[in-house]
Formats: structure tokens, sequence, C-alpha cells
């Protein structure tokens, strides 16, 4: 019993910088998180917006206009090309995490941009307690915004349902297939990063930015980890919410990424 007990404690201290109600409550912890400044950046917004943009239009002409199911394997042929590497998920190094993102093949340099957390975006005074009990995967942004990044349960639904609600047919307005695993975009996998231990310090980075809706074609937002939980109707965003993984040193092939929930502060 004791040794359940410790388990729990142990889950709990790792899981609860995630779970939403215990954030409103406990904004600030001494002694297990620093403070972010809202201006931290490691890279400029840009570079992001550039290398979504891109790597978009890359997997768009490459894929069959996009319009035709392929196989992840042909996605990670595209990004090797365009990128010059890869990321997958594959069983964590940490005993007991489950499932971690590792450079599969090439090396990234420091400031690349390697993965995107994906999910609905939630605003302040909308509903969410019920999708973040149990669920390690929500990303408080530094204003208040939240990221459901589960793939499956009640948040598959709420995703799933969003991007059928803002369809234009035949462009959808988000990616749908980071919900099975089999990654159209390989970006968007940045919620199965792992956080940082004593043992393995942090290579990435969180950073957010907003990506101007009206410089990212409509045919290329099949490819967009993020779509809000309101309507487009009814917040009238012109911005979309991303939150990048962006790698702080250089990383080689058959590397696990590791991050913290806090994006790392620069003097």
């Amino acid at each position: 019993m004791k040794g359940f007990w410790h388990l729990v404690k142990k889950k709990w201290l790792s899981y609860r910088f995630r779970f939403v109600p215990w954030i409103a409550l406990n904004l600030k912890e001494k002694g297990h998180r620093s403070v972010r400044k809202v201006d931290d950046k490691i890279v400029p917004d840009d570079a992001i917006i550039s290398t979504l943009f891109h790597f978009s239009a890359s997997l768009h002409e490459n894929l069959n206009n996009g319009f035709v199911n392929k196989k992840p394997i042909e996605s990670l042929k595209v990004m090797e090309k365009v990128l010059g590497y890869t990321v997958q998920l594959k069983q964590s190094t940490i005993p007991g995490a489950g499932v971690g993102v590792f450079v599969t093949q090439g090396i990234v340099t420091a400031g690349s941009i390697v993965a995107f957390y994906p999910g609905t975006i939630y605003r302040g005074t909308e509903p969410l307690l019920l999708q973040s009990i149990a669920n390690p995967f929500i990303f408080r942004c530094i204003d208040g915004l939240h990221l459901d990044g589960k793939d499956s349960g009640i948040s598959r639904m709420i995703f799933k349902s969003c991007v059928h609600r803002d369809l234009r047919w035949p462009f959808f307005p988000a990616d749908l297939s980071w919900l099975t695993g089999d990654f159209i975009n390989p970006l968007n996998c940045g919620q199965y990063v792992n956080n940082e231990t004593p043992d393995f310090p942090c290579n990435v980075a969180y950073q957010e930015c907003d990506l101007p809706l009206d410089r990212f074609p409509i045919e290329l937002r099949r490819y967009l980890p993020n779509i809000y939980y309101s309507s487009s109707e009814w917040n009238r965003a012109d911005f979309l919410r991303l939150v990048a993984l962006v790698a702080v040193k250089d990383i080689v092939v058959d590397t696990e990424l590791f991050s913290t929930y806090y994006t790392v502060v620069h003097a």
C-alpha cells in the first residue's frame, strides 16, 4: 500500500502543473517553476510562421495536393527534404514515461522548429474543466489561453467537431491526422514531448506566437495544428495561436526531445 501511494504522489507531482483547476488556484508555487517573461523569444515569430508555411506548402505539393490520404512515411520524406531532419514518436528513454518524441533523421540545429503543440484552443471564459480531468495534455499560455492536446476521449471529439464545424469544403481548417498518430504533418506531435528531468535536461523550449490567418492560404490550413473552440464567426479571430517547440541547442539523431511546461527564460 505504501508503494501505491508513493506512485500516486509521484504522478500527481508531474500531472498537477497541467491540471487546469490546480493551476488556477496555484499561479505561483515556490521552488518548482520560474515565471515566464512575456517577451521571451528564442527565434523571431516570423521564423516560426515561415517554417510552418513552407513546410505546409511542400506537403501540399508532394501529397497529391493534400486531398488523398498518404502514408506517414511520405510526409517524413518531405520533412527530411525540406527541414533536414525528422521527428517521430517512440518509447521514451525515461522509465515509465510512455511515449516521447525523437529526432529520427538528420541533425537539428539550435533555433529550428521541431514540433507544434496541437489541439483545441480555449479562451479564459470557455468551458474546460471536464476536459481537464485526468488530462496531462492541457497547455496554459502566458495570456491565459489553453490548448487541449489530448488525442482521445472528449478532447478528441471536440477537436473533430470544431474542424467539421469550420469546414469550407474542400478546405479543412486544421489537421485531423494527429488524432490518429498517422501524421500528415509530422510537426504536430508537440504534446508528447516529455518534461525535462535532472538526468535529461531540456533541449527544446516552448514559444508562443500568433499566426495571421490572412497570411496563410486556405488550402494549406489542413496542416495547421490548432483550432478555436468557439466558431470563427463568433470570435472573429484574425490570428491563430501557435505553440512551437524550438531547439535551444543542436540535437543529433536518435535523441529524445525534452522541455518543461514553462518556456526557458533568457536574461
